[in-house]
């Protein structure tokens, strides 16, 4: 069913073991996907389905898929998502323009306002866990032969990439003020392992994160108590430019398929 507010939710308590991780026949938690009709969330949609039940919000008409609950709003809109977040685990904040733009008529509306009012939104329904979409792309202004680790300071390859910075920065700020708890994850170039892009020699095997990569990490942030951490999502062989250094005990294991090769 498509909704464009949901009401006040009773989500039964999910049964998990003492690691966090879901127990079998345990009652799925809810968590709200925005821009779930994108590339990257259809990516790792199946993945997150096997432990979570799936709010997915996005301008556009959805497709219902499985137990999937469908919302159709703008991420602009505090009272629209608001009432998206009731009963939610966690918000995982996908939307926005993925690649530079125009400024002032793409990524300002899309990568700053609507981050903004998603992060507020989550605040105002006191969700516990935030997962925010940041950008490898915050960090890849450093030269050729240089490790790149988390807590290097940020070296923005575009606009896009700037706009990036003000979520995490957003996300440092409600975690501190509101015990948000929040984790900024730095894409690299998210593709299935089989991807014809991730041919040897091509530029976005040296950037790339895998679907399932990802979506373990997703999954490990939101299972999380880990107040507020930054961490830089890819897979091998990009590990050897980006420290995946990480809280959450994920490591990255997905290479590109032969095929790809």
């Amino acid at each position: 069913m498509t909704r464009r507010g949901v009401g006040k939710l009773e989500v039964p308590p999910t049964r998990t073991s003492t690691s966090g991780f879901r127990l079998p026949g345990a009652v799925r938690e809810t968590v709200l996907v925005t821009g779930s009709a994108g590339r990257v969330a259809r990516l790792v949609a199946p993945r997150l389905r096997e432990e979570f039940r799936l709010r997915r919000l996005d301008v556009v008409p959805q497709s219902p898929e499985g137990d999937d609950e469908l919302v159709q709003a703008d991420a602009r809109d505090v009272d629209a998502v608001r009432s998206a977040c009731a009963a939610v685990k966690a918000v995982i904040h996908l939307a926005g323009q993925p690649a530079e733009a125009d400024f002032r008529t793409v990524l300002l509306p899309k990568n700053l306002d609507a981050t903004w009012a998603v992060y507020e939104a989550a605040v105002l329904a006191e969700v516990p866990r935030f997962v925010f979409a940041s950008t490898v792309q915050t960090v890849e202004g450093f030269g050729p032969g240089v490790v790149v680790g988390r807590d290097d300071p940020p070296r923005p390859i575009s606009v896009y990439g700037c706009t990036k910075l003000f979520g995490e920065a957003l996300g440092r700020f409600h975690a501190d003020r509101s015990g948000l708890g929040v984790a900024c994850l730095r894409l690299g170039a998210v593709r299935a392992p089989e991807d014809p892009g991730l041919a040897a020699g091509g530029t976005i095997r040296d950037l790339w994160v895998g679907a399932d990569d990802l979506a373990a990490l997703i999954i490990a942030a939101v299972r999380s108590e880990v107040p507020f951490a930054t961490v830089i999502a890819v897979s091998p062989p990009a590990t050897t430019r980006f420290d995946t250094a990480n809280p959450f005990d994920w490591t990255p294991v997905q290479r590109p398929s032969p095929g790809a090769s």
